[in-house]
């Protein structure tokens, strides 16, 4: 089994982080997962906030997921992305 390692923050505002259709993460937190071996997963999220503030997600685990994202927030407040993965 693939180990999935994940952590989120935001200041000023709500996060959700999905696994495939599963909100896995709401806000600043972290969490691990086990993940089958050979599966495809797509990681997505949305986030809505304070213009100006900010929001991060760090994915360190497994290897074929490892992603930093760090982004300010915009006027209209809200964002949104993902990729897919295969373990």
């Amino acid at each position: 089994m693939a180990k999935l390692v994940i952590s989120t923050y935001i200041s000023g505002g709500g996060l959700w982080l999905f696994l495939n259709e599963t909100v896995i993460l709401q806000n600043s937190e972290t969490l691990t997962l086990e993940l089958k071996e050979d599966e495809e997963y797509v990681v997505h999220w949305f986030m809505n906030g304070a213009p100006g503030s900010s929001y991060s997600i760090t994915i360190s685990s497994p290897r074929e997921a490892q992603f930093q994202l760090t982004r300010g927030i915009g006027k209209s407040g809200k964002d949104y992305g993902g990729f897919p993965f295969r373990t």
